[in-house]
């Protein structure tokens, strides 16, 4: 009788055992299951960001895509001994770099069409005046004080838009006057806050030799003309070393 007793806890105990493994089995699938679709669907997304950036260069086969995908996954492409396939990533890349730099031409020739047609218009306004350097001006408001020189610490408020009236930066959009050197910045900056005082407003029309010449920067197309409308809240002499 005792032994049929602890035969029948034995019984329990496995049978509660097996259940317990079958649901850790059951949870592990799951989460391997989920963790396989949501690392595919990060990939996915990757993938998709790339595919979508270079659609008007090349416009890639999906299909042909998630075969390369599935093909490197099972292990039947290995792209260090595969010559074929590095040859037409290495053609994939002169595709897209041509490309690249062919936008790049079109934008800074726009750019120059564009400063043209800004600097002409600028100069039809009352007040303007042009540096020999090519810089263009209309000061707003003199200020007052000691004459900016370009050591001393500026703090401003300023907006600064390209030729077609986009603008590209704004301390006043933020809310947040911005402080520096003078000559840490562009020259057309440094020139023209040296034409006005503490509590000045000045409009600067800026060549792009003045302000970052063939260089892209980020929203400013190489070759941009810009145009800034600045007001000095405060000025500093540099802090001596």
């Amino acid at each position: 009788m005792k032994l049929q007793k602890l035969s029948a806890i034995a019984l329990m105990v496995g049978a509660v055992f097996s259940t317990s493994v079958l649901a850790d089995d059951a949870a592990d699938k799951k989460f391997t299951d989920d963790a396989s679709y949501a690392v595919g669907a990060l990939l996915g997304t990757d993938l998709k960001g790339l595919v979508d950036a270079q659609k008007d260069v090349i416009n890639y086969d999906k299909e042909r895509v998630l075969a390369g995908v599935a093909d490197a996954l099972n292990g039947k492409v290995d792209l260090s001994e595969n010559k074929a396939l590095v040859e037409t990533l290495n053609k994939v890349d002169e595709k897209l770099k041509a490309a690249s730099q062919a936008k790049a031409a079109e934008q800074a020739k726009q750019a120059k069409e564009d400063g043209a047609k800004l600097v002409a218009e600028f100069k039809k306004k009352s007040g303007v005046k042009e540096t020999k350097s090519g810089l263009l001006y209309r000061v707003e408001k003199e200020g007052s004080g000691d004459a900016i020189k370009d050591t001393d610490v500026v703090k401003v408020h300023y907006t600064g838009k390209l030729p077609n009236g986009k603008v590209f930066d704004s301390s006043v959009e933020r809310g947040q006057p911005v402080e520096f050197a003078l000559n840490q910045v562009i020259q057309g900056w440094i020139e023209g806050l040296q034409l006005i005082k503490k509590g000045g407003k000045i409009e600067l029309v800026i060549p792009a030799e003045l302000a970052y010449g063939d260089q892209e920067m980020g929203a400013i197309p190489a070759n941009s003309t810009l145009y800034f409308e600045v007001e000095v809240l405060d000025v500093n002499p540099a802090a001596k070393k």
